[in-house]
């Protein structure tokens, strides 16, 4: 530029005829020294190369500058104007990164072509490579004729191009040395690999879904972290203003009972479809009660019920009956809900005429209300009635009512996904394998996997066998004597190694399993198939030791909080995977001058499987029910809850207590597979007892010897 004086000429001079901001010309550019140190050869042949393509024409050189002209120096600082520049100065930015990323593209390209004759690439660029790693002339000269654009730019447009990408992006590397060259050849991955998946790494797989949502698993409650003591109770503190219905007795802590009720039974699919329903009237609120207080009674091994249980079961009683006289609520949502209710809780206790007696007056208000379709809370009261319902028949080993069982084989089939979470179990795999429980979080191991196909398998080749096709007997004896022989107790896991969570429930589902094998080969009921069982466990065990009174555990005891060895602690020296068939020779004397020991009652074989059964369930966990083995622990609980039908009162009550709290917690959140694990177990009740239809909707046992029970009486005389 010139003196001031000449500046202000030119600013005053007209638009057509004033000097541009920026000057581009050839001879300008020449005059102005360089903005920015010289680059090496390398670097020229670099940004030569990556420098977009462009014509030479003025449409091209108008696109890559911008002219500003204005009439004071104040003109160029405008906002209009500085705007222009900004816009500018970002679309060159776009379309250059734009250019340079396709260039690199074209290298990419080029290098994979020249390398995929590892002998004849490293050859060829070994000619152009010195020992230093810089290039050869004659590399350059080629570098420099494969970076020129096909219609080259003048001197204006290679100036400005050049300058700007000198200041924009940094230089591509280019030079290799012949190292990299050979080790890049050898890794090249042959044509076979292009098309296989990469394994994606296991942080990046997420976890399946839960089978069950809890019912509070985000809020901070502090009585989850607080245990009151022996003698303080959680009490009225939880309800201040009584806002929850109340028992007439003040024997019942309603409080308390709730807490217990939540913390055993519920989930959040209970807590969006049933409970709003269940608040909603007095009777079925404290008829939850019930189901908690009968459950609390079982676990802590009661010979008779408590006050609470019994003041509960009559005031919902009597609750029902006054609900009954009204026409209008006899056959309501909340009455039956009521009564669905208290049978569950009378399934508890096995008192098989009292549950007669309420099955009867169900039956009559299903049939009043027009039928289980007709049942309200958006169609779930029917699926919860017929579970009920079904499980009361499997356990007193009966047949259930045709209004149950037809609802059930129309609602239990669904199609799931390869990923969807469900209960399976030998009584229900939809998908032909069990995925869930192989993905299960929880654990499960390759033994119990194998153990639960197997019984599987019996239970298909048992349940599609007819009286006319008999092929599937030799399999069946086949699996038989696996099971019964082949896979190892828990006795024999422990002289290798200590025992863990899920030893003790592939312990349970051995166990288990072996009931079931003997009653599908015997064809005899699952109460007897359990004696045969305990025959032939009790043959297995070694003989008992003497200990100490205070190492002897009663049948009732409870292990709230199994660890993952039980061996080593001083209250479990007595090795609870012998069967004893007396134990009196293991209980001491009361003084050293006694002479005399007290006698205990005789343990059966039975009772002594039953026992070890229920420490084997006790020592693997079982406040989340299994997680997503869930549907593995209800079809256990199911077949010892009928076996046991004629075993110790309270190892019955245990279980009973055990189905009943598994169905709930699944219920909700799959009310399909539920309905279909009890159809199933429903159909071997049927055809290992040789059950069959009686007159006037009822059923009875067909009291006639099957042959298999008629060839099995010979060989014993």
């Amino acid at each position: 530029m010139g003196s001031p004086r000449e500046s202000n000429e030119a600013m005053s001079a007209p638009a057509s005829t004033r000097m541009p901001l920026f000057i581009t010309s050839s001879n300008a550019s020449q005059q102005q020294p360089p903005l920015h140190p010289p680059i090496s050869p390398l670097s020229n042949i670099h940004h030569e190369w990556t420098a977009p393509s462009t014509d030479q024409s003025n449409t091209s050189l108008s696109n890559n500058l911008l002219f500003i002209t204005g009439t004071t120096p104040a003109d160029f600082k405008s906002k209009k104007n500085m705007t222009r520049i900004r816009k500018k100065a970002m679309g060159s930015y776009l379309t250059r990164e734009k250019n340079a990323g396709g260039a690199m593209r074209d290298y990419k390209q080029q290098s994979e072509k020249t390398t995929t004759d590892p002998w004849t690439s490293v050859r060829s660029h070994a000619k152009n490579v010195t020992l230093d790693g810089e290039l050869s002339a004659e590399s350059t000269h080629q570098h420099e004729d494969m970076a020129k654009p096909a219609n080259s730019m003048t001197d204006v447009g290679d100036h400005a191009s050049s300058s700007s990408s000198s200041f924009s992006s940094p230089p591509l590397p280019i030079t290799t040395t012949v190292t990299e060259l050979s080790r890049r050849t050898t890794t090249t991955k042959p044509e076979s690999d292009k098309y296989k998946l990469n394994q994606v790494p296991a942080e990046f797989i997420l976890p399946s879904a839960p089978i069950v949502i809890p019912m509070r698993n985000t809020p901070y409650l502090v009585y989850n972290s607080y245990a009151p003591g022996p003698f303080q109770s959680i009490g009225k503190p939880l309800d201040p203003f009584v806002t929850i219905y109340q028992a007439s007795s003040p024997r019942v802590s309603v409080e308390s009972l709730k807490h217990y009720c939540s913390r055993s039974f519920g989930t959040r699919a209970m807590g969006v479809h049933w409970i709003p329903a269940v608040v909603d009237s007095p009777h079925t609120f404290l008829s939850t009660l019930c189901i908690a207080s009968a459950h609390l009674d079982a676990i802590n091994g009661r010979e008779i019920e408590s006050v609470q249980t019994l003041a509960l079961r009559q005031e919902v009683m009597h609750l029902i009956g006054q609900g009954l006289v009204n026409p209008q609520s006899r056959t309501n949502d909340s009455n039956i809900i009521a009564l669905t209710q208290l049978i569950a809780s009378e399934i508890v206790t096995g008192q098989e005429i009292a549950l007669s007696f309420h099955e009867a007056g169900m039956e009559i208000m299903i049939t009043q209300r027009g039928g289980l379709e007709q049942l309200g809370v958006k169609a779930r009261i029917a699926p919860v009635v017929t579970w009920v319902m079904l499980e009361s028949a499997v356990l007193q080993e009966k047949l259930p009512m045709a209004t149950y069982a037809n609802y059930a084989a129309s609602h239990c089939t669904k199609t799931h996904p390869s990923t969807a979470t469900i209960p399976e179990s030998p009584l229900y795999c939809p998908r032909g394998e069990y995925e869930t429980i192989k993905r299960a979080s929880t654990g499960v191991t390759p033994r119990t996997l194998d153990l639960l196909k197997d019984v599987r398998m019996m239970i298909d080749l048992f349940l599609h066998e007819t009286k006319q096709n008999r092929y599937n007997s030799l399999s069946l004896k086949n699996i038989h004597k696996k099971i019964t022989e082949q896979y190892l107790s828990a006795a024999e896991l422990r002289k290798t190694r200590p025992l863990t969570v899920n030893d003790w429930r592939y312990e349970a589902v051995r166990i288990n399993a072996i009931i079931m094998s003997i009653a599908i080969i015997r064809r005899v009921p699952l109460s007897e198939a359990l004696h045969a069982a305990a025959e032939i466990e009790s043959t297995k065990s070694t003989p008992p030791t003497p200990l100490p009174t205070s190492e002897v555990a009663p049948l009732n005891a409870r292990h709230d909080s199994p660890t993952t060895n039980y061996s080593t602690g001083s209250a479990y020296t007595a090795d609870p995977l012998n069967f004893q068939s007396d134990i009196r020779s293991t209980t001491p004397t009361l003084s050293p001058q006694s002479t005399r020991s007290i006698a205990l009652p005789l343990i059966t074989p039975t009772t002594a499987l039953l026992a070890h059964l229920k420490y084997a369930l006790e020592s693997s966990n079982l406040s989340q029910c299994w997680s997503e083995v869930g549907g593995v622990l209800l079809w256990i609980a199911l077949t010892v809850g009928a076996s046991s039908r004629q075993s110790d009162a309270l190892l019955k009550k245990w279980y009973r207590a055990l189905v009943v709290r598994v169905s709930i917690v699944l219920c909700f959140e799959h009310p399909e597979a539920t309905l279909a694990t009890l159809v199933r177990i429903g159909e071997v009740v049927q055809e290992v007892g040789n059950i069959t239809p009686g007159s006037g909707g009822g059923v009875q046992e067909n009291n006639k010897p099957s042959g298999q029970q008629r060839r099995n009486k010979r060989r014993r005389v």
